[in-house]
């Protein structure tokens, strides 16, 4: 079902629910209305029986003639009774209904009681006179006032049934013109490809949910060309890799079987081969790394790794190889507590992540001294790594972490791009960001931002 004809139906159903509330209100208030009203005349009743019956002889002849006019106008269906101290029917001499003792009792307690009678409504009076005391009691059926409540509730049915048909119609309307910005969406998602990512769906003049919408669809667009682009520039960057030892083996291959060869030259040519292949086994593992480092971190594989005491055992890694590399190590702003040296992470990945930046700032420096200084602040730890190598262009600074991609002033060094691709990605398990500074010719220094949560 479509969100315009659920929107109706929900805004029916809620406004039906409302609508009968409201309606069942309006009839049960008009119901007693009506019922106290025919109440008050039978009282009214009551009492003129009590006068021309019991008052006679105390009245005027003249308003005995009003009072007598005016019980003549007798009610649907109406029965008087008159009793006596003795529960005896006395002065009316038609009994039309032998009323229990109970009830007469009743009514001399309350003076004024209301009964109901089969259909009909009945009201007791108590009335004391001179002759004695007397219960007068009057039933009749409201003809007119239960015609007017059926009249009252077939007009609330008719207008419930006619005010939700219009409320389903108008909110119809209304949820198609609500819904018209996300229509436009749709068109337009819909005219999306893979060829043409750098289409934008238009945004709303309103700041509203629908403007957040489109912005956020549009930002979802920007992130997905640019994962297309990556992926474009990692199989070319792939394709070049990999083609190149190959290119080399086939050329090999084919020039040795032209003609005899020596054994000599036999071995030269399985060594070529050899090299070749040792180098499509490096890319082909460090591809395999990669995506193993796509995972998301087990807490059984993790513990709080002191990055001053990494950083120290990695100065006496690179002082021990040949020739000895110089990796000068300097923490800033050393805290009280030792634990704001931490983070909670893989100690084995987050050596491999920091010793990658580590190694390429030694080969594109010529073994040149490498700085790393760690520093404490209100967010966490950061780490720089410097050196004085060739630095990196502006136009490359982002492209660096992508697999297989190798700056242009880098080619005539050993690598092929895998390490800070393998880098970021163990830092993105980690909860950590890492960006980079250069400039061409002075060298070039990376930052990592570990977010920390200090433990007493």
């Amino acid at each position: 079902m479509k969100i315009r004809h659920r929107l109706s139906l929900q805004f029916t159903l809620i406004s039906g629910i409302i609508l009968t509330v409201v309606f069942v209100m309006i009839y049960l208030l008009s119901a007693r209305y009506v019922r106290n009203n025919f109440y008050k005349l039978l009282q009214v009743r009551a009492l003129v029986t009590a006068q021309v019956y019991l008052e006679k002889d105390e009245l005027t002849k003249k308003k005995f003639i009003e009072i007598e006019k005016s019980y003549r106008q007798s009610i649907p269906d109406e029965a008087s009774n008159i009793y006596d101290e003795h529960d005896k029917p006395v002065f009316i001499e038609t009994v039309k209904y032998n009323w229990p003792a109970s009830l007469l009792n009743a009514v001399r307690h309350n003076e004024i009681y209301r009964f109901n009678f089969r259909d009909k409504y009945g009201l007791g009076m108590y009335y004391p006179d001179n002759q004695g005391n007397f219960v007068v009691i009057v039933t009749a059926r409201n003809a007119q006032g239960e015609q007017t409540l059926q009249y009252l509730l077939w007009s609330l049915v008719c207008m419930g049934v006619l005010a939700l048909l219009v409320i389903y119609l108008m909110s119809q309307w209304y949820a198609s013109r609500a819904l018209q910005p996300i229509q436009r969406i749709n068109r337009q998602v819909k005219k999306i490809r893979a060829s043409n990512l750098h289409l934008r769906v238009k945004r709303g003049k309103n700041k509203d949910e629908i403007d957040e919408l489109a912005l956020n669809f549009n930002e979802l667009l920007e992130r997905i060309e640019s994962a297309f682009e990556m992926q474009r520039s990692f199989v070319s960057n792939a394709s070049h890799e990999l083609r190149t030892p190959l290119t080399t083996i086939i050329g090999e291959i084919e020039v040795t079987m032209q003609k005899e060869r020596s054994a000599a030259e036999y071995q030269e040519t399985l060594l070529t081969l050899l090299d070749e292949s040792e180098k499509l086994k490096i890319i082909t593992d460090g591809l395999l790394q990669l995506t193993r480092v796509d995972a998301v971190l087990n807490p059984s594989q993790t513990e709080n790794v002191r990055l001053d005491e990494l950083l120290w055992e990695m100065q006496s890694y690179w002082q021990q190889q040949q020739p000895s590399l110089q990796l000068r190590v300097n923490v800033l702003g050393l805290p009280e507590d030792p634990a704001q040296l931490s983070v909670t992470g893989n100690r084995q990945l987050l050596t491999l992540a920091i010793n990658n930046i580590i190694r390429n700032a030694f080969k594109f420096s010529s073994n040149a001294p490498v700085d790393a200084r760690l520093q404490v602040t209100n967010e966490g730890l950061v780490l720089s790594v410097s050196d004085t190598g060739i630095g990196i262009a502006v136009d490359e600074m982002e492209k660096i972490f992508l697999p297989l991609y190798r700056a242009g002033n880098a080619i005539s060094f050993g690598g092929y791009g895998i390490g800070l691709a393998m880098t970021q990605k163990i830092l993105q398990l980690h909860q950590a960001s890492i960006t980079v500074s250069s400039v061409v010719g002075e060298g070039t220094t990376f930052h990592i931002f570990f977010t920390t949560n200090p433990k007493g």
